[in-house]
């Protein structure tokens, strides 16, 4: 399949999602539950339910997100320890593997990051793909491609610090 089919068949389109991404960046990263919600309103997302998680000890909520996007992909945002970390989507989700559309928008979106963010980090080895992280604004963007037995691009925006955090207690458990 061309690469141009493959891009007219991406449905939100990637210059839709790279707005997207551009505003969430651009905005101060929210510190409380006020400024999360007056964000939210800002961009157009409606918070669903909270995810039911294994571990009610957990320090991480997940709660579903409507961030407007044409095709409903999947989306939400969480919280570690109570502050906001961010908001996560998976686009262009099919069951096939090596689906050439996900390919073209993992391809399209990482290009048209890269323009606007720079080059990428790429801090792990061993992956057919690797993923892409992006720093702008206190935020990181992470961008992965799944490919292996069902295709589909995940992208996140998250607080810096709140994810070292994130991180860095994971590594101590």
């Amino acid at each position: 399949m061309p690469e141009t089919s493959s891009l007219s068949e991406l449905n939100p389109v990637p210059g839709t999602v790279l707005e997207l991404v551009r505003k969430l960046v651009d905005e101060p990263w929210p510190r409380c539950d006020e400024e999360r919600e007056n964000l939210f309103a800002r961009l157009g997302f409606k918070s669903g339910d909270r995810a039911e998680l294994e571990n009610d000890e957990s320090p991480h909520q997940i709660t579903e997100l409507d961030m407007g996007l044409d095709g409903q992909p999947l989306s939400t945002w969480d919280t570690y320890n109570g502050q906001f970390l961010g908001v996560t989507v998976h686009l262009y989700s099919t069951q096939e593997s090596c689906d050439p559309a996900t390919q073209s928008g993992f391809s399209e979106l990482r290009m048209r990051l890269t323009e606007l963010f720079g080059i990428p980090e790429h801090p792990w080895d061993g992956t057919k793909v690797l993923p892409c992280i992006w720093n702008s604004n206190g935020w990181t963007i992470t961008m992965h491609l799944f490919d292996r037995r069902d295709s589909s691009v995940m992208l996140s925006v998250n607080d810096t610090s709140v994810a070292a955090i994130a991180e860095a207690d994971a590594i101590s458990r």
